[in-house]
């Protein structure tokens, strides 16, 4: 692993300060081995930025750039002194009518949505007249992939090892005194932050898209393309689930004590009204002391169209639930961190408890997702034949690009200046749609995460051998469409989002385990999947609103 920090100092007054500083990053970056995805994001990132910045700094004043890794993850640091900065995005945000956007302006949005689409990885900081922006060029990503899949191995190996060569109350001391208490820490924490992720994920969304109306007809076409996307897609995961029904039944009860965490009480209601009825709470804090997924939801919801409502302090609060979504999406990003060792303790637990069996059960949840998102794809496909009557095979190979991209970051935020470029300069999407739709799906449109969710919670509903009744079906698609809404774009939120799912079919939080150690690879199957249907999404709508150059997406 490579450690490094270099620092270069700029004068405004030199013409090509911009360019010098750019290729000092670039030149830099690359001498630490940087993904080149991230390399041309952060570039892009850095450019903007300088430029930005350069207007409020005095003709006689400079900028240092410094350049740094450590412990995996790169970032560039800017500083200036001068007038305060704030990331240009007022021009995406005062749209309020795509029809009438100017192709002239659709550079400049993209560049401010770029800008706002880096999120949590772009820090601006203001002190004593100093500017400081921070962007996080990327690499800790790959790094938990990679510490992840080694955890992962080393979990089976070692539980092989407690359950044929360890002598057994060796092996049973290992597990309670060891591996139990890290894996049960991890869950804890776990439970923990799911409520106000949940709520204040889905409150700064809403609240964030409250004028969506006023983006006239071409808002509304994509966002009901997503919706209808998104029910698709969770309508045929359940299908498919039911269909195959991927590993033994009950064969995760030696995990647990049936009696005490997976009893199912026959006397509660579980009727459509009793359902619909439950999701609206009679107290506003008993939803988050009782973890009630669907009330918290809803109170999130409500809470997200007020924050618009309430005139002046509708900026304030704005900001408020904003900042608070930061910080509990900063504390699931600590958490995240401790993924690969919870991945071994799981791992090894799971091998030692339950044998070889379960590795098949495993294999068989992970290539029924597999199906599952080689199904949407195809549905992608038809979509497009049919609503667009385009060529699916143009569409696939002129997005291939995006979807390895997609593929390799695990981020649809991280894959967006891609999508965006293979939207305007391989299929000819006019950016009056890409540059609202795309960022838009990178926030609203989750459908491999949709179908992970509802695999993934009938799969361990089965293993623990939890019958759901038909119409608890409806409460679960119903969670997982909302849940698609806020569904936070750090490490691990997959995870939190599947203990919700779980939590509402009456499945133990410790279910995660059984397939925490291959989700860092369904992420990013799951993510590609996400982005495909951004692009798919967009080529459609423009094609319906004669904003598609057909020219240029036939050759």
């Amino acid at each position: 692993m490579k450690f490094i920090n270099s620092k270069k100092v700029f004068l405004v007054s030199d013409e090509d300060c911009i360019r010098e500083s750019i290729g000092f990053i670039e030149d830099t970056l690359k001498s630490v081995d940087l993904n080149k995805k991230h390399l041309i994001k952060t570039i892009l990132i850095a450019e903007e930025t300088i430029a930005q910045l350069i207007e409020r700094i005095p003709p006689n004043g400079h900028f240092s750039v410094c350049v740094r890794k450590m412990l995996g993850e790169a970032e560039v640091v800017i500083t200036a002194k001068g007038s305060e900065y704030h990331p240009d995005t007022s021009v995406a945000d005062g749209i309020d009518n795509l029809e009438k956007l100017e192709d002239e302006d659709a550079q400049d949005i993209i560049r401010s949505l770029l800008l706002k689409a880096h999120g949590e990885n772009y820090k601006v900081s203001y002190k004593n007249g100093t500017n400081k922006i921070r962007i996080l060029a990327g690499g800790a990503e790959s790094s938990m992939l990679i510490n992840t899949m080694i955890c992962l191995g080393l979990g089976l190996i070692f539980g092989v090892l407690l359950q044929t060569v360890i002598p057994s109350q060796v092996a049973d001391g290992i597990l309670q005194y060891a591996l139990d208490p890290v894996k049960t820490v991890f869950m804890n924490c776990l439970k923990m932050i799911i409520a106000p992720v949940v709520f204040f994920s889905i409150v700064s969304c809403i609240s964030q898209f409250k004028d969506l109306s006023q983006l006239g007809r071409i808002g509304g076409k994509v966002m009901s393309m997503y919706l209808f996307t998104t029910v698709l897609a969770i309508l045929m995961a359940m299908g498919i689930s039911m269909l195959i029904k991927p590993g033994e039944l009950g064969f995760a009860l030696t995990l647990t004590d049936v009696s005490q965490n997976v009893s199912v009480n026959t006397t509660v209601d579980t009727s459509l009204l009793h359902t619909i009825v439950g999701i609206f709470p009679s107290n506003f804090l008993q939803p988050f002391v009782d973890s009630n997924t669907l009330q918290i939801i809803f109170l999130a919801a409500l809470t997200g169209i007020a924050v618009g409502m309430i005139g002046e302090y509708s900026s304030f609060l704005g900001k408020f639930f904003e900042a608070c979504n930061s910080l509990f999406l900063t504390i699931t990003t600590i958490i995240s961190k401790c993924i690969p060792i919870a991945v071994f303790c799981s791992a090894s637990i799971m091998v030692k408890n339950l044998g070889g069996k379960s590795l098949f059960s495993v294999l068989g949840f992970f290539f029924t997702q597999l199906f599952a998102i080689f199904c949407m794809l195809i549905i992608y496909g038809i979509l497009i034949t049919i609503m667009g009557r385009l060529n699916p095979f143009t569409f696939y190979k002129k997005n291939k690009e995006g979807m390895l991209t997609s593929f390799t970051l695990s981020s649809s935020n991280a894959a967006m200046p891609t999508n965006m470029r293979i939207c305007t300069d391989k299929l000819g999407i006019s950016p009056k749609v890409c540059s609202f739709s795309i960022p838009l799906g990178a926030t609203v449109n989750m459908d491999g995460a949709c179908i992970f969710l509802v695999t993934a919670g009938l799969f361990l509903a089965r293993a623990y051998g939890i019958s759901i009744p038909a119409s608890s079906y409806f409460s679960l698609a119903i969670t997982i469409i909302l849940l698609s809404l806020g569904c936070p774009g750090v490490p691990g939120s997959g995870l939190v989002c599947l203990g919700i799912v779980l939590g509402q079919i009456g499945v133990p939080l410790e279910a995660i385990g059984i397939v925490m150690g291959i989700h860092p690879i369904i992420d990013m199957i799951d993510t590609m999947s996400n982005t495909t249907g951004d692009v798919a999404a967009a080529l459609i709508v423009a094609k319906t609103e004669n904003l598609l150059d057909l020219d240029k997406f036939k050759n």
